[in-house]
């Protein structure tokens, strides 16, 4: 069993890995994988049936959800997205792509915190990462938001990554929590 220093630095190695390998897709690679993926999410009953879904808003480089949401909204769907406030992760609702604004991290969030919900509430939660194995298990950008999320929902956990995201093995301890689904833009990863 590594130390815990050295199962940061490994966890870090792989995070600096990742962050290359998502900057070296060109644009239209980018766009072309982000609309596979999402279009395997939307096609999937988890997906259709969800009452509640929380979504991450991706930023530049990340498996692009911005079209996913739009189309929730329009379809009327019950969307909720991540809002840090106060170092904690808060489930806010969405209504309009309009009350979005550059929040904490650069990352798009609710320009306010109006009837957030509880995790417990969600019946799907769409996750980032960096990195992802082969037993749904995912390293995450460090700041362990969506891990402490993770641990305090029943919710269908699916992970959206691009198929150069998925690695054998992500270091992790026994109480971190696999995902239920990876999807990349060519296959399904179920643990």
């Amino acid at each position: 069993m590594p130390t815990k220093k050295t199962f940061i630095l490994m966890k870090n190695a792989i995070r600096n890995q990742m962050r290359e390998q998502r900057q070296a897709l060109s644009p239209a690679l980018h766009a072309e994988k982000s609309g596979a993926i999402c279009r395997r999410l939307e096609q999937l009953p988890v997906y259709q049936n969800a009452k509640k879904i929380l979504v991450y808003v991706s930023t530049k480089k990340e498996v692009e959800t911005h079209g996913l949401i739009k189309d929730a909204l329009a379809q009327g769907r019950q969307l909720y997205v991540p809002k840090i406030h106060d170092g904690s992760l808060i489930i806010c609702p969405l209504t309009k792509w309009a009350d979005l604004q550059l929040g904490t991290f650069g990352i798009l969030e609710p320009c306010e915190i109006l009837n957030p919900a509880q995790p417990e509430e969600i019946d799907l939660i769409i996750v980032p990462g960096l990195a992802f194995d082969l037993r749904a298990h995912r390293i995450g950008y460090g700041k362990g938001h969506y891990d402490k999320l993770l641990k305090s929902t029943k919710g269908y956990k699916v992970g959206l990554a691009f198929h150069e995201q998925v690695i054998e093995n992500v270091p992790n301890e026994a109480h971190d929590v696999a995902l239920d689904l990876v999807i990349t833009d060519k296959s399904l990863i179920h643990p």
